[in-house]
């Protein structure tokens, strides 16, 4: 019976997700199984044999922490490594003590100056060892687990808890090191595990309520048989009915986690765009009937959480907009009312407030800011207007049912999240502000040709050249090459790794930048070209219709033409790239037999002045 009650709640722990996904669309792409190469000492074989059900293959390969342990290679099947290491050997390298001794380090510090000369050659290590992991494990990202904190004060209850000499102060800083050292390392990520166990529990599942703070790993009963003969019998601690509860959660709450960055990182079907009503989603209740709700009372508790949700959203490049049947100017007015400033109308890219259908509304806030159906949310309380936009526009995730779940999904969802924030993403909402004025003002130039206009935008464009992933523009280059659907003449996802190889490889990565009277664009194109092959072109879908990638494929070609007289190019139809079908046509190439070709380069805009190709280091190449 006790095996029943155990496998019925396992199962039920199964269903369960720490990151939910949004709700999929047509364009959604499945879950996949990953599998995943997980490095480290015996402590982590418990994630390995409590995953059963959780729907990725886990391949355990012993590897310690000590400067001279070897490093396994990575399989072609596996898809992420996870790294775990020890604690135990990171102190034993730093202070060059053995065991037991250096389970005693953190007890016999005596001074604020002997923590922090600790904490260096701890960081000092730890930096050389992810080197040395990455160095070998090129191929597939790299997860390095936090180290696990001490679950209480070992010094005392009433004892300075953030004194250097704390052991907690002493792991967590050890695990800031890790950090520091793997955000600067190309294709490794910080898996925080110490998150998924207070999460969890980690009273369940810590072994420091008996082993040292050095050992930092599960409870486990590999000594449990030494201990045999003791006159008090003991019990096995992993027998106990909550650590099987908790080790299996955490287990599965790790691996959810591990698929979550994997997807953070490939950048999968991702959320660009929030659209949200207002009434009843936004704040409680409708705001123009006289119900008896203070202002307070109307974002007290979910809504903030949904706003602030919402704020962190943007903050990582998305974009907001507002969608909502109302008359216009006292909504307006009940809006800056209720939230007094925590966020404003100028926080969303795009406000439609009328009484038309919100599918039609949805559709003319699409194309303003210029992202795919599939790459946005609609949030709205009533289901009725969700059927409504979602039959109308099948691609786009809608989002209702409970309120309490929104902000956790927001926050919590790989297509929601980024790898890395970059400058021209901070800013995103400001851009697509201002193209709409620019836009603005070509409607109002009347009588005025386009190419005039254009002329009057006084538009510059500056290119730089990409050698290695500490280059400037590196992260800039493989967001937009990752995320840009609707001009990426090829539609290729690349892997940090592979991308920095083509570059390596004598490949040349080429990216430019736009600026006009009115704004500043930041980076807007990414060029691949290698020996004679342009081998894939995006374009910011904010520079739309201003030549700029005329520009870019005149530098391309003439590029290309150094190293033959004829040059070819790829153009895949992905479905979502019709903006440049005509692309390589409009720039010269003609089709053949063997594909895109061409021998000569095409003219410049004249109304785009080209800045910076006289650089050092960049290419030769003469307009």
């Amino acid at each position: 019976m006790r095996q029943i009650i155990r496998d019925l709640f396992y199962r039920s722990i199964a269903d369960k997700r720490v990151n939910l996904p949004l709700p999929p669309t047509s364009l959604a792409i499945e879950s996949r199984k990953l599998n995943i190469l997980l490095l480290g000492t015996c402590g982590v074989d418990m994630i390995a044999r409590r995953s059963v059900e959780c729907g990725h293959n886990i391949r355990h390969v012993l590897m310690g922490s000590k400067f001279h342990a070897p490093i396994p290679d990575v399989a072609p099947t596996d898809d992420v490594a996870v790294v775990s290491l020890t604690l135990r050997h990171i102190l034993g390298e730093a202070t060059q003590t053995s065991e037991p001794v250096v389970d005693m380090v953190f007890s016999r510090l005596h001074s604020d100056d002997e923590a922090r000369a600790l904490l260096e050659r701890a960081g000092e290590y730890v930096s050389q060892k992810v080197a040395q992991v990455a160095a070998q494990m090129t191929s597939v990202p790299v997860l390095f687990m936090s180290f696990f904190e001490p679950g209480f004060n070992y010094q005392g209850d009433v004892i300075d808890p953030f004194s250097l000499t704390s052991p907690g102060n002493l792991v967590r800083e050890i695990n800031r090191s890790l950090s520091d050292a793997v955000r600067k390392t190309n294709n490794c990520y910080f898996l925080d595990s110490n998150e998924i166990l207070n999460f969890i529990g980690r009273r369940h599942l810590q072994d420091d309520v008996v082993a040292s703070s050095s050992h930092a790993s599960f409870i486990n009963d590999w000594d449990f048989k030494l201990d045999a003969n003791r006159l008090n019998a003991p019990k096995a601690l992993v027998n106990v009915f909550k650590y099987e509860v908790a080790s299996r959660e955490f287990a599965l709450a790790l691996l959810s986690r591990i698929e979550t960055i994997v997807k953070i990182v490939e950048q999968r079907n991702p959320v660009k765009l929030i659209i949200v009503d207002l009434d009843d989603t936004m704040w409680r209740g409708v705001a123009a009937e006289a119900e008896s709700l203070s202002l307070d009372q109307r974002i007290e508790g979910w809504p903030i959480g949904l706003a602030e949700a919402l704020m962190y959203f943007k903050r990582r490049g998305g974009l907001l907009a507002i969608c909502s049947k109302n008359d216009e100017a006292p909504t307006v007015e009940r809006f800056n009312s209720i939230w007094r400033g925590a966020i404003t109308l100028d926080d969303f890219a795009c406000v439609r407030i009328n009484w038309q259908p919100k599918s039609q509304n949805i559709l003319e806030i699409i194309k303003e800011v210029n992202v795919l159906p599939g790459n946005c949310v609609f949030m709205d309380d009533n289901d009725r207007e969700l059927s409504e936009v979602k039959s109308a526009i099948p691609d786009i995730r809608c989002l209702g049912g409970n309120h309490y779940d929104w902000r956790r999904i927001i926050l919590r969802s790989a297509e929601t999240q980024v790898p890395i924030v970059t400058e021209e993403s901070a800013r995103r909402t400001d851009l697509v502000r201002a193209i709409s004025r620019r836009e603005a003002s070509a409607d109002l130039a009347s009588g005025v040709s386009r190419e005039a206009w254009l002329a009057s935008l006084q538009l510059r464009q500056s290119f730089f050249l990409i050698k290695t992933p500490k280059s400037r523009h590196f992260d800039r280059a493989f967001e937009l090459i990752n995320k840009t659907n609707q001009f990426n003449t090829t539609g290729k996802r690349w892997e940090k790794s592979e991308f920095e190889k083509f570059i390596s490889k004598g490949g040349y990565c080429i990216v430019s930048s736009l600026r006009d009277k009115l704004i500043d664009n930041g980076i807007i194109s990414v060029c691949l070209v290698k020996c004679e092959n342009i081998v894939q072109v995006v374009l910011s879908c904010r520079v739309f219709g201003l030549g700029a990638e005329l520009v870019v494929g005149a530098i391309a070609t003439r590029l290309a033409l150094t190293a033959r007289p004829e040059i070819r190019a790829e153009l895949v139809d992905t479905g979502k790239n019709a903006t440049c079908h005509d692309y390589f046509k409009r720039i010269g190439f003609a089709e053949t037999t063997t594909g895109l070709c061409s021998s000569t380069a095409n003219e410049l805009p004249h109304y785009i002045k080209i800045e910076n190709l006289g650089a050092p280091d960049f290419p030769p190449v003469q307009i």
